[in-house]
């Protein structure tokens, strides 16, 4: 992958996810602040990601008709930006509304596009985990940084500064994709947009696997929504909020950078499944809380849940979507987990409204499990070709004293973790 792309998209993600560190930790909280109940704070969560994924398919198409992603990522994220400038001329539930689903498309079309152009250029040499996952560690790395100036200086987080603040990010990461080029181009498709869609959904491993990612980003989200305003329930500072959010993006940059090229050399599902034993086992200890500290406990769990999920999850989509669906199949991927991410938060807004907060993590702590099962029983490798030798051929280039060991435990993990 040429520097100029790698300095881009980077630069991309460190700049967004700096804007999201703000939006996802304390937008809440200046929105319950204006006098928004908990189900209407769900519905906005709800809106945002529902309208965001269910344009993304044909955009994606759109996009693949074109055989351009730039302009639009670039137009989007700027739109973006100006959206959240608009927050504060906003005098109602519905005024929000209108905000959130215009901001949610907007995001989700640029993340689609990103991961677009990251299969473009990557697809023909199987190293899209290990690109993705070494250019979106600098996503987490400006959450980092976000969450760090607002434990430090917690006056920045009131809505007067932390909207332009907002604004002025995605605008700045919207410039951060000009600095790439565009990746490989396919023919100009004369046939409809979503003519190719049905040669995706028909193949059955995948339909299997978009189920269980639905049901898992379903629940994951649902605690991520409510996380900050479950630590102000139990009367947590708003400096202890920030941390703990920036505490689980720290423990998950060593998962993010290890997972990314392990999974090109031993395959996608040993690392999803991982994921999908470790969620329901980390909302078990959500909703366990019992003073704010012990979010610490439940955080240790970011890297098995996050970057074991994100990284291998975008490079199965890149494994069986062709050339020519690229975008179509990562703008599937988004729709899959943003119609998740609209039902969840909102069906968690009122378990948390009718029952409790603790209620609500243990309920969908069962939704996670189930999901998991289903996975390590029905959804299959997404490259069948690789074999155990491809791991203990790079174990033994770094540590030779370890390749027999490797060799001797490879066969039975790659058959545990791989059918």
């Amino acid at each position: 992958m040429p520097p100029r792309n790698r300095l881009g998209v980077s630069s991309h993600y460190f700049f967004s996810f700096a804007a999201t560190g703000f939006t996802v930790t304390f937008l809440p909280l200046y929105l319950r602040s204006r006098g928004l109940s908990f189900t209407e704070l769900g519905a906005l969560v709800a809106i945002y990601a529902f309208a965001g994924a269910g344009l993304q398919v044909p955009l994606g198409a759109i996009s693949d008709r074109l055989g351009r992603r730039k302009p639009l990522a670039i137009s989007a994220a700027f739109a973006l930006g100006a959206c959240y400038l608009l927050f504060k001329r906003a005098a109602g539930f519905w005024h929000f509304f209108f905000l959130y689903l215009v901001a949610g498309i907007l995001f989700y079309t640029v993340a689609t596009l990103i991961t677009a152009l990251i299969a473009d250029w990557t697809s023909a040499t199987r190293s899209t985990g290990r690109v993705y996952g070494t250019t979106r560690i600098w996503g987490s790395i400006g959450f980092i940084v976000s969450l760090t100036i607002m434990s430090l200086v917690p006056a920045i987080t009131e809505g007067r500064m932390l909207l332009p603040i907002v604004c002025a990010l995605f605008c700045v990461a919207g410039l951060s994709i000009g600095a790439v080029a565009e990746g490989e181009r396919h023919p100009h498709e004369r046939k409809g947009l979503l003519k190719n869609l049905p040669k995706l959904l028909g193949n059955r491993n995948l339909t299997v696997f978009l189920l269980t990612l639905f049901l898992y980003r379903l629940c994951e989200s649902t605690a991520n929504g409510f996380l900050s305003l479950y630590l102000k329930e139990l009367h947590a500072s708003s400096s202890l909020i920030a941390l703990a959010w920036a505490f689980a993006a720290v423990v998950e940059i060593p998962f993010m950078l290890w997972v990314g090229g392990a999974s090109d050399r031993m395959g996608r599902r040993p690392p999803m499944v991982i994921a999908f034993l470790a969620l329901p086992i980390r909302l078990f200890l959500y909703a366990h809380l019992r003073t704010p500290t012990d979010i610490f406990y439940a955080q240790l769990l970011q890297g098995f849940t996050f970057s074991f999920m994100l990284v291998p999850s975008v490079a199965f989509m890149a494994d069986v979507s062709s050339g020519e669906l690229r975008a179509t199949g990562q703008g599937l991927l988004s729709m899959t987990s943003g119609v998740a991410m609209a039902i969840g938060p909102f069906l968690g807004g009122w378990m948390a409204d009718k029952l409790s907060m603790g209620t609500m993590y243990l309920s969908i702590a069962g939704a996670a499990l189930l999901a998991g099962l289903i996975f390590i029983l029905l959804v299959h490798e997404s490259q069948p070709d690789l074999t155990p030798d491809h791991l203990t051929s790079r174990v033994g280039r770094w540590h030779p004293i370890l390749r027999p060991a490797v060799r001797l435990l490879s066969k039975p993990v790659f058959g545990l973790f791989r059918d």
